[in-house]
């Protein structure tokens, strides 16, 4: 990633503007080109951004694109120095304010992400997760989409792991706002069922079914088990049936026996 970014300000081109007054947003920003050019990159985002608070939107505006396109970068790179110091506050700031001065520069959602994911916050993470996979798609980096939303996924399945059924739906949840998934129905139609809600549990069973691919064994035995808690023993069993291989299948079989002798 980091050598990436310093072939795309290369590709770019920093662009150094001609400037007399030391204090013009011009001359802030030939500084903070040069701090960018030596790799400090707090001093190239302190001085971009300067030169920002200085520009005069009309007379200024090479200014500031320039400053704008190449304060993004600095902001990554000191996110990413900030955050390997685990300071995850001062990061995430530091990838919102890059995001704010470019918001095609896909790798500050990434930050950004793993930031909010340092700082603890789990709920707030799979949005910014989502976020930065969207943002990268955009950007035309599709590959590395798939992982971003895995992340995020995996937050809702350790929810469920733990069995903290509250945090589970409310993770899937918000997963589920921009983003679905077979597994993540799944993991809500468990917690669902854990807490009582079996009408909606059955819903969202069926949708984790819709989605998923070839191997269904795990939602139909999960929609089997809500079916069973509801009493609706024939339609328990033909789901039960339909479990017919991996870890599932022998108790699905003795299972979907039971509700038939019944």
């Amino acid at each position: 990633m980091k050598s990436m970014l310093l072939l795309m300000v290369c590709a770019l081109g920093l662009g150094t503007l001609t400037a007399q007054d030391a204090e013009s947003a011009a001359s802030l920003y030939n500084q903070g080109l040069e701090f960018l050019k030596a790799k400090d990159y707090a001093g190239a985002f302190t001085f971009l951004e300067k030169a920002l608070e200085a520009a005069d939107p009309e007379a200024d505006a090479n200014v500031i694109k320039l400053a704008n396109r190449n304060g993004a970068i600095a902001a990554y790179y000191l996110g990413n120095d900030l955050r390997g110091e685990e300071k995850f506050e001062e990061a995430l700031a530091v990838y919102e304010k890059g995001i704010e001065m470019d918001g095609s520069r896909y790798a500050n959602y990434i930050g950004r992400a793993q930031s909010i994911e340092g700082i603890g916050d789990d709920l707030a993470a799979i949005d910014a997760y989502i976020e930065a996979g969207m943002q990268s798609e955009k950007a035309g980096k599709a590959d590395r989409a798939p992982q971003l939303y895995s992340k995020a996924e995996n937050m809702v399945a350790k929810a469920y792991s733990g069995k903290n059924w509250d945090n589970t739906i409310t993770f899937a949840q918000a997963f589920l706002a921009k983003r679905e998934t077979a597994d993540v129905f799944y993991y809500m139609s468990q917690a669902l069922l854990e807490k009582g809600n079996r009408d909606e549990a059955l819903a969202q069973a069926d949708k984790s079914i819709e989605l998923a691919g070839d191997d269904k064994n795990k939602f139909y035995f999960g929609k089997a088990e809500i079916l069973k808690s509801l009493g609706r023993s024939a339609e328990a069993a033909e789901a039960y049936r339909m479990v017919t291989g991996g870890p599932y299948a022998d108790r699905a079989k003795y299972e979907a026996d039971q509700l038939s002798k019944g």
